[in-house]
């Protein structure tokens, strides 16, 4: 039979733990570093082959066009690949259909509301026997008036 003290087993898990967290942190500070040590690196990257040549290019010359257009923007630039221009609709004319009374004399008769007659209550509507059954009883005591319900020293604001 193998036995084993708690006291001792106990430390080792925390001897564990705290070794455990303390790599996690310590992995996370190095990865942190790293990425903050390769910030520099893609731009060396692309500098130094065709690739990136050509791609440093669009992005000096996207960030130029973005600079121009946030002062003003032009009718027609040159160097994009659209243009903005604003549109402009012909002016609407009303033609003889649309004030005759053969295409809308009829919605004169539609927007009439139409007069119902009034309800009336019958005799089955109000009759007990129709409308109660062995769980629509009261059971219920009635409740009284108690007089803490209407003591101003409970209910002040």
């Amino acid at each position: 039979m193998k036995t084993q003290n708690n006291q001792t087993g106990n430390k080792s898990n925390q001897v564990e733990r705290v070794l455990l967290k303390s790599a996690a942190v310590i992995v996370s500070f190095v990865l942190i570093s790293f990425t903050v040590s390769a910030q520099g690196f893609w731009k060396q990257l692309l500098t130094n082959n065709s690739f990136g040549k050509v791609a440093m290019l669009m992005v000096e010359e996207l960030e130029a066009d973005a600079a121009t257009t946030s002062n003003a923007l032009p009718a027609k630039a040159e160097s994009s690949a659209f243009y903005i221009e604003e549109a402009v609709d012909e002016p609407m004319e009303v033609e003889a259909w649309m004030t005759d009374d053969v295409y809308f004399g009829a919605f004169v008769t539609m927007a009439q509301p139409e007069v119902e007659k009034s309800l009336e209550i019958e005799e089955w509507m109000s009759s007990d026997k129709h409308f109660s059954n062995r769980f629509s009883l009261e059971t219920d005591r009635e409740m009284k008036l108690e007089a803490w319900m209407t003591d101003d020293k409970y209910w002040r604001m």
